[in-house]
Formats: C-alpha cells, sequence, structure tokens
C-alpha cells in the first residue's frame, strides 16, 4: 500500500507540473489531479490486487496482457496482438512495469492523460466559436462520468479522445491520428465514424425543409446497415461464417435504441446481464447524470437546424446510430459504449444552447 501510494503521489506530481502554463495550472486541471489522486489510493486501499475486478473485469484483462500474456509470448506487431492486444495503452503501461511502477497504476495514470486531453481538444473547439468555458460545459463533456472512468485502468477514455479528434479536429494529421488510434482500439467504432462522415458529407448540402426527413430516412438506414455489416465484420476480421441479422424491427431493438440514446440502457436488460440492482443503477444515474443530460442536450440542438453546426451535428448522430446497429446484434449494452460520442455530443450541445441564447438576446434587444 505504502508503494503504490507513493507511485500515484509521484506520478499525479509529475503530470502536474507538465501541464503548468506560465506557472499556473488551470483549476479544472489540477482539481482533477488532486482527485484521481485520492481516488485510486482508496480504491487500491479497498480492494487491493482484486481491484482489477472493480466495476468491469476489463482491467483485469489489462492485467493479464501485462503479466502474462507480454511476459510469456513477447511483442508480436500483428492484429493479434496491436489490436487484441491493446497495444496502444498496454505497451506503456508494461514498459513502466520495467522501471517499477505498478501496470494497473500506470493505465490508469493513461487515461487520466486521455481525460486532460479531451478536457483541452473541448477548450480549443469551443474557442472555434469565440465561446469562453464556464462549469456547466465541463458537466457536458468532461462530467462526472468521465473523471470515474480516469480511475480506471480501461480503454474508454483514449477510445472516446480519438473518436473526438476524428469527429471534431480540424487539422487533418489530428483525425488521422484519430482515426488510427480508433482502429487500434476498437475497430467497428471506426467503421461508424468514416461511414456518418460520408452520409454528413452527403446530406449537408440538402434543404433546410428537407432537414427532419432527411435525419429520420438516416437514423433508420444506418440502423438497419450496422445491423447488418456487424457480420460482415465478423466474416472478415474473425473468420466467422456469414450470416444475416436477426430481429433487427422489433419493440425491443427500438427500446434498447431509446434507452441507449439517453443512457438508461439497464432499464432493458435481465438481470442476468445486469449484476446491480436496479435501485443502485439508478442511484449510479443520478450521480452520474451526465451519462443522459449530455444526449438529451444534443438531441434537442440536432433537431434545430443551425448551417454552422449540420454537417457536424448529422456526422455526431449519424455515426452513433449506425454503431448502435452493430452492438445492436450482441450482448452487450453498456453507458461505456457511448464514451465516443458523449465527448462530441457534449461540445455540439454547448455551442448549439450558447447560439440560441444569443438568438434569444438579440431579438430580445431588438
Amino acid at each position: 500500500m505504502p508503494t503504490y501510494g507513493f507511485q500515484a503521489i509521484l506520478l499525479a506530481g509529475l503530470l502536474s507540473l507538465f501541464c503548468l502554463r506560465k506557472r499556473t495550472l488551470d483549476l479544472y486541471i489540477a482539481a482533477l489531479i488532486a482527485f484521481w489522486t485520492v481516488a485510486v489510493i482508496f480504491i487500491y486501499w479497498r480492494y487491493g490486487a482484486d481491484q482489477v475486478n472493480f466495476y468491469s473485469n476489463d482491467q483485469y484483462w489489462h492485467w493479464r496482457i501485462l503479466n502474462q500474456y507480454l511476459p510469456w509470448e513477447g511483442i508480436q506487431f500483428n492484429r493479434d496482438g496491436m489490436i487484441g492486444l491493446r497495444y496502444l495503452i498496454t505497451l506503456p503501461a508494461y514498459f513502466a512495469t520495467k522501471a517499477g511502477f505498478d501496470g494497473i497504476l500506470f493505465l490508469k495514470f493513461t487515461q487520466l492523460i486521455y481525460l486532460i486531453l479531451i478536457y483541452r481538444l473541448g477548450r480549443r473547439f469551443l474557442a472555434r466559436y469565440s465561446i469562453q468555458p464556464k462549469v456547466w460545459h465541463l458537466f457536458l463533456y468532461c462530467g462526472p462520468l468521465m473523471i470515474f472512468m480516469s480511475t480506471l485502468a480501461m480503454r474508454d477514455l483514449a477510445i472516446g479522445f480519438f473518436a473526438t479528434s476524428f469527429l471534431l479536429e480540424r487539422n487533418y494529421f489530428m483525425r488521422s491520428v484519430g482515426l488510427l488510434g480508433s482502429l487500434l482500439l476498437r475497430p467497428h467504432l471506426v467503421v461508424a465514424l468514416v461511414v456518418g462522415w460520408i452520409i454528413a458529407k452527403m446530406l449537408s448540402k440538402m434543404r433546410p425543409k428537407f432537414y427532419y426527413w432527411s435525419i429520420f430516412l438516416g437514423v433508420i438506414l444506418m440502423y438497419t446497415a450496422g445491423a447488418f455489416m456487424y457480420f460482415v465484420g465478423s466474416t472478415i476480421q474473425d473468420g466467422i461464417p456469414l450470416r444475416t441479422a436477426t430481429n433487427v424491427f422489433n419493440q425491443y431493438k427500438f427500446t434498447r435504441f431509446g434507452a441507449n440514446l439517453m443512457g438508461l440502457q439497464f432499464l432493458t436488460l435481465s438481470d442476468r446481464e445486469v449484476q446491480a440492482s436496479i435501485s443502485s443503477l439508478i442511484f449510479a444515474r443520478a450521480v452520474f447524470m451526465d451519462t443522459f443530460i449530455t444526449p438529451l442536450a444534443f438531441l434537442a440542438v440536432l433537431l434545430i437546424p443551425r448551417p454552422k453546426l449540420n454537417e457536424l451535428q448529422i456526422m455526431v448522430f449519424m455515426s452513433f446510430v449506425f454503431f448502435y446497429g452493430l452492438v445492436s446484434q450482441t450482448a452487450w449494452n453498456s453507458t461505456r459504449q457511448n464514451i465516443p460520442f458523449l465527448i462530441s455530443m457534449g461540445l455540439l450541445a454547448i455551442v448549439g444552447i450558447t447560439e440560441s441564447k444569443m438568438t434569444r438576446s438579440k431579438l430580445g434587444v431588438a
């Protein structure tokens, strides 16, 4: 325990020094680093070595990669290694263990770094629209859910950063980095991002009177295409015999889609798929309110055509719907799957809400 705590404090201190700008530290980053330090030490104190099973056993898979696969099999630069063993996040942690750091702690540290990168990406995006950051902005794209995920040894914030880079960055190099990072961590997400980008380009020049019809038809087509493409991707990636999607259009699938969009997935699942009680899950949603407030705010913005945002809004939404079509053919249905889109949704919601306030203010003055 003392060694683990010392390493956490050391990593937090080094990151604080790195984030210093003109000898000052951004208040949000300072608070985030302080919270992260206390949280990871508390989790280790509470669970010890069993922390790898806290919240998600995905952390245990990363522990196995660091302590079994890489030491026994070595580094193999092939598809199974680079994608299956998630080298983008596990190799830095593996090399850190050679310097004496705890591998799981270092994975948590990398997620903290990605959260800070997401925060700065968001500030740059808002500055593009001359928006000064406010506290409520953080809640929509860098809020409680993202902070909680930074204390876990997983990959979700890395995926969120790369997906958002592709969706919202203007720089083509950063967009390429975002696409590559998404490919290495979640290949089927890349298909959704590219399809969403293509559809947005096609619909960006549409007449305003066709906006709602285009959104409605796009949702049906993207969901259907995603459901069938799941099996095409499985055949290409894993050699599984090609078969068709089942139960694409039924009440359960559409209910699940609505629940996904509002961050309430657990309401559509059985006890076999969700271990926690409904009451504890509802309490979690009360704590992590951004899981449903962010997508609802985005939907409100999406339903009002805005020339400056139309293409970005459509790209994010169509990518999300196509991605949902893919996961609708699986038994997995967690809030974590929404993180690649929640960040972009939150930032676009902020811009849309701010522009609406400015418009109402001008009308009031007039």
